[in-house]
């Protein structure tokens, strides 16, 4: 019996001169060379088994300021053309030239500044009531939006806002009274 367990095991080679344990032929021995492993059902019929793979997400993190990209604002995204702004929100109510150089899309939801063919900010009026950012639904509300988010990380005379280096949001207020005017998402790097 040791023996065979031996054989079994890859310690002895039935070539050594040992007794064979039995007259059948001898099976070759597969060694296991990775560490994932399925559970074998009770009937010891042979099932494949899904495993799970390293990027297979176990739960669903919540949304922070840490996980928020600032990319995009009721459906727009900072990285979209001129022609898939068009696509996705058809033709603007009013294009108007602004000071900075920028022709301003108006839509009745949001505004798009666009330079040629480039999105470089979005901006939502505070008479929309609330907002969508990166697809998380938030009112114009201060509290609301810092409870969803977390403290700003800077501050201005006209708002507050956060960013991740490369895009940021912001929310404008009036200096006078501290009314939210709108949110805005814009691109860090060309500011």
């Amino acid at each position: 019996m040791l023996t065979y367990m031996m054989l079994l095991a890859g310690i002895l080679s039935p070539y050594t001169g040992s007794a064979q344990v039995s007259d059948a032929p001898l099976q070759p021995v597969v060694a296991v060379q990775t560490a994932e492993y399925a559970a074998m059902p009770a009937s010891n019929s042979v099932q494949t088994a899904s495993m799970p793979s390293a990027t297979d997400s176990v739960y669903e993190a919540p949304y922070t300021q840490d996980t928020l990209n600032y990319s995009t604002l009721n459906g727009v995204s900072l990285s979209d053309s001129r022609a898939e702004l068009l696509e996705k929100k058809g033709e603007p109510l009013r294009k108007v030239q602004t000071d900075a150089g920028y022709t301003e899309y108006e839509y009745g939801d949001v505004k798009v500044g666009m330079m040629g063919e480039h999105i470089y900010y979005v901006s939502v009026p505070a008479r929309a009531g609330s907002l969508t950012l990166d697809g998380h639904t938030l009112p114009f509300n201060k509290q609301a939006i810092t409870s969803e988010l977390g403290q700003p990380d800077f501050t201005a005379d006209d708002g507050e806002g956060y960013n991740n280096d490369f895009y940021a949001f912001k929310v404008f207020t009036n200096p006078d009274t501290g009314e939210i005017v709108s949110a805005d998402i814009f691109d860090t790097t060309t500011e």
